[in-house]
């Protein structure tokens, strides 16, 4: 091997090295959402079976604090590690359900012949969703504590779910430090059983959020 050909080699390894390094820090919100929607970074799933998207995001608890914390108008700075603390004890997924690209309609409506079945839907999607979804980590089912369906305008054709586990950070229970297995029952639409694996390792190289 000559040695130009050793000196080739070793830009690309270090091209290689940086490219595929990450901030262990993220001061930016916009730089920080921007990396929780990225998808080579495994926060973000989605498949799409028979003209239906299914969409599902890991939210961290910075990402659930930072949120918080602007929507309350007369927020005490002190407060925030408390309220960060809180969204420790939990694992927050975003389930978005809608039309696949190309595809034209609500989901709510797809399937609906009248104004009974559409208040049906909407009942179902509101109250029976925690009995279509589950978490597996190392063979064990957990069912969430809380799964709500999200209130948005009446010109969006998909639906938000945020689904919340019960798991105590840095704990036996913590749920992150194992992959983690995100399974959907589809019982509205007949596209079967839907599953969203988490690695451990993208979970815990997500950038530490400093606001």
């Amino acid at each position: 091997m000559t040695q130009k050909t050793k000196i080739v080699i070793a830009l690309i390894l270090v091209v290689n090295i940086f490219a595929t390094c990450k901030p262990s820090k993220i001061t930016d919100a916009k730089e920080f959402m921007i990396y929780l929607s990225d998808n080579k970074n495994g926060l973000v799933k989605d498949k799409k079976i028979g003209g239906i998207k299914y969409k599902l995001k890991y939210l961290p608890e910075e990402y659930l604090a930072y949120n918080s914390i602007n929507a309350q108008n007369n927020f005490n700075p002190k407060q925030k590690d408390s309220i960060i603390k809180l969204f420790n004890n939990s694992v927050t997924f975003v389930l978005n359900i809608g039309p696949a690209d190309g595809e034209n309609f609500d989901i709510t409506q797809l399937g609906v012949n009248n104004y009974e079945e559409f208040a049906q839907r909407i009942e179902q999607m509101a109250f029976n969703a925690t009995d279509w979804i589950n978490l597996i980590v190392e063979e064990t089912k957990y069912k969430p504590s809380i799964v709500r369906m999200e209130n948005i305008n009446a010109l969006e054709r998909s639906r938000n779910f945020i689904v919340v586990f019960s798991s105590e950070k840095n704990s036996d229970k913590d749920l992150r430090k194992k992959d983690m297995c995100f399974i959907y029952d589809d019982e509205l639409f007949n596209t079967g059983t839907n599953k969203f694996i988490f690695d451990a390792k993208d979970i815990n190289n997500i950038p530490q959020f400093i606001f």
